[in-house]
């Protein structure tokens, strides 16, 4: 009984070493994933990457007349969501450092622009039912694909200056 019993005595003393051990180690990592790093924006950044190419390719196909105002609109709202998505993602993120806040800041900084280009491309897109090839449909649509193609060279910009490919 005195072997089961010296074991069984060592055993809450190495729960009680390692465990806080454990949950130190956890919380550091946690921690470390919460960090506005270029790695920790690398997935938002490409998500809205993908969104913002995605709208810009729904106006160009609907000022050639190749889908409809409905299609184009209801792609527009959607990457709309999934910049929204990768906005609040990106909110969630904590900066200790300047570098970090500077880079968290810029990324929000360009997803807001996107987020307002792809809102002006939805309503240019809804309201352009006539078709791209009344003036009115075509200036507005041609407005909102500038617009996208700015919003796009700025995270194309931020993305190379935090290392994202």
């Amino acid at each position: 009984m005195r072997d089961s019993e010296a074991v069984m005595s060592k055993a809450p003393r190495f729960r009680t070493l390692v465990l806080p051990i454990l949950v130190i180690l956890a919380a550091l990592l946690a921690g470390c994933s919460q960090r506005p790093s270029a790695e920790a924006l690398e997935n938002p950044a490409k998500e809205v990457s993908s969104a913002v190419r995605a709208a810009s390719l729904a106006v160009d196909l609907r000022i050639a007349d190749s889908t409809t105002a409905a299609a184009a609109s209801t792609t527009a709202d959607d990457m709309l969501g999934d910049v929204e998505s990768a906005t609040n993602e990106v909110h969630g993120l904590s900066a200790q450092t300047q570098e970090e806040r500077v880079l968290r800041n810029d990324a929000l900084t360009a997803f807001s622009s996107i987020s307002r280009a792809l809102l002006h491309a939805r309503d240019a897109l809804a309201s352009s039912s006539g078709g791209p090839n009344d003036g009115q449909g075509q200036a507005q649509l041609s407005s909102v694909q500038g617009e996208l193609r700015v919003a796009t060279e700025q995270l194309d910009s931020l993305m190379t200056k935090a290392g994202i490919q």
